[in-house]
């Protein structure tokens, strides 16, 4: 039998990163005894990312026994704590920021301060390889001795790799420079452009630090799936979809490559605001899609803060960074323009009638007389389709792997239209189980058909999920009640009607109200 994996525990079918802390240590860490990173419910996912973030654990470890020595008084080992080139080198370039901040603060003379274009000009020959050691050593040799005593490297004077370590080192201070020349004009966005940077950056390890936050390797995907584990035991809030999660992961992967960062506690409002700017003068999303993508991100920082008890964010510990973010204005379109025309919409139905695949044919009869979501009918069994005293009802559902845009479930009068059409005939000679083919992408494959059977020469027509639903909630101005239109169509309310259509009398009340909408055919 296999032993079991170094550092990897399970809990509960729930994967982690463990490392027990040392005793003599753990006053270093909040007193606690171990760390702990999720890693997810799948374990060969776990396994791909175990070596990766273990790795992070014993970064944090090291930066520990770091503080311990310091505080002994002892000297630190040459190569105790070591990072790789590029990872010094990003340091160096952070750690000159930093530095260049606090002579802002200190007063307006450093600003006033001009670049000397000779030390540019030695720093691009360092960079080039051009200069000698004796030369690189005067440029750069007091930053690669900052990184030997902090136990960074071991490289040597006169060898191969110092020399790449020193040419690194130029390349970080000629970046530097080049923020600091930028930040003088009052612009503070700018990002690495050197290529080792910019990956070091996105690539985005835990650098060796004293001062490290105990959320420093905090990841957008790691509060996502704790988000997933918590609304699982019914904490935190109502359990998002499969779906949205895509989308909120699409999201966070648009956000994470303009920042070159997957750090959660290290977003600012300059960086939303810097993406914000980029998409709007692209001009390549809507409006509605940008500000979509903001609240995401807005949405996905708020569980982080949450998950952290406050801590993700010191200094707004009731908030996030995001708070502060002005939304573009989204101007709203005309309705219509995402509603079928009267004969778009006929011309549809008409064309399912000669659909040979079931999703085809009855689907968009469905959505167009329920005012239904596609993936709401999708899903549907042959049980969800009842009778009760000679009226039909669909129920749609919203548990398990089933949801609604409510997280509310609802029993939808079959339309008299419908009926007529031989739905229920076709229903009951159906076997047990499922009614329609297809998975979660079946609304993608009625979509294409659409395009491509239905209405091929048409580039303007909208999805059928708005198209048919916009016109049949017209439809229900034909005298039924608010409170019936709101129940058949799964819109929420926000009141204690939200309830309408749990009891059979109720059913039938909805049915009778249900009578009272035309066919889109025969428009009786």
């Amino acid at each position: 039998m296999a032993g079991k994996t170094k550092y990897l525990l399970n809990r509960d079918g729930r994967y982690f990163a463990r490392i027990v802390i040392p005793k003599d240590l753990r006053s270093f860490l909040d007193n606690k005894t171990e760390l702990r990173t999720p890693l997810g419910p799948d374990k060969r996912t776990a396994h791909a990312r175990l070596a990766t973030e273990v790795a992070a654990l014993q970064q944090q470890i090291a930066i520990a026994e770091r503080k311990a020595q310091v505080s002994k008084g002892e000297a630190i080992k040459p190569g105790r704590y070591p990072l790789p080139v590029d990872q010094i080198a990003l340091r160096n370039y952070n750690e000159r920021l930093a530095f260049d901040d606090e002579l802002r603060n200190s007063g307006p003379r450093w600003a006033s301060v001009g670049i000397d274009d000779l030390h540019v000009a030695l720093l691009r020959d360092g960079i080039a390889g051009k200069l000698n050691d004796a030369a690189l050593e005067r440029l750069v040799g007091d930053r690669i001795e900052r990184y030997r005593r902090l136990g960074n490297t071991t490289v040597v004077a006169e060898s191969g790799e110092w020399r790449t370590l020193a040419r690194a080192l130029c390349m970080s201070e000629l970046e530097a420079l080049a923020r600091v020349a930028e930040r003088d004009e009052g612009d503070f966005t700018g990002k690495p452009e050197s290529p080792m940077l910019a990956k070091a950056v996105e690539i985005d390890e835990v650098a060796a630090d004293v001062s490290a936050s105990d959320f420093n390797s905090l990841t957008f995907e790691q509060v996502i799936q704790e988000k997933e584990r918590l609304t699982a035991l019914g904490l935190g809030g109502r359990k998002k979809s499969a779906s949205t999660l895509d989308k909120y992961r699409n999201t966070v992967h648009d956000f994470e490559h303009h920042r070159r960062s997957k750090k959660v506690a290290t977003v600012t409002l300059e960086e939303g605001e810097a993406w914000r700017n980029a998409m709007l003068e692209e001009a390549r999303l809507s409006r509605k899609t940008i500000s979509d993508k903001l609240a995401t991100i807005r949405a996905i920082l708020g569980w982080g803060q949450d998950q952290c008890r406050g801590k993700l964010y010191p200094a707004t510990p009731k908030g996030t960074p995001f708070d502060f973010l002005e939304m573009p204005t989204v101007i709203k379109g005309d309705s219509a323009d995402r509603t079928y025309t009267l004969k778009d919409a006929r011309h549809l139905l008409t064309s399912a009638r000669t659909a040979t695949r079931a999703s085809n044919r009855w689907i968009p009869w469905i959505i167009a007389h329920t005012g239904a979501r596609v993936n709401e009918i999708t899903v549907l069994e042959k049980t969800d389709i009842f009778e009760l005293e000679e009226h039909w009802f669909i129920n749609i559902r919203a548990d398990g792997e089933r949801t609604t845009k409510t997280h509310t479930g609802r029993k939808v009068p079959v339309h008299r239209a419908l009926v007529k059409e031989g739905f229920v005939d076709w229903v009951n000679a159906q076997p047990d189980g499922k009614l329609f083919p297809g998975g979660k992408n079946e609304d993608q494959r009625i979509r294409e058909w659409i395009k491509e059977k239905v209405f091929p020469d048409r580039e303007d027509m909208p999805p059928p999920n708005h198209g048919f639903r916009h016109l049949f909630e017209d439809a229900l101005f034909a005298g039924v009640s608010e409170k019936a239109a709101l129940y058949i169509t799964g819109r929420s309310s926000g009141s204690s009607a939200d309830d309408y259509g749990g009891s059979d009398l109720r059913l039938l009340e909805i049915a009778a109200q249900m009578d009272k909408v035309r066919s889109i055919i025969d428009g009786r």
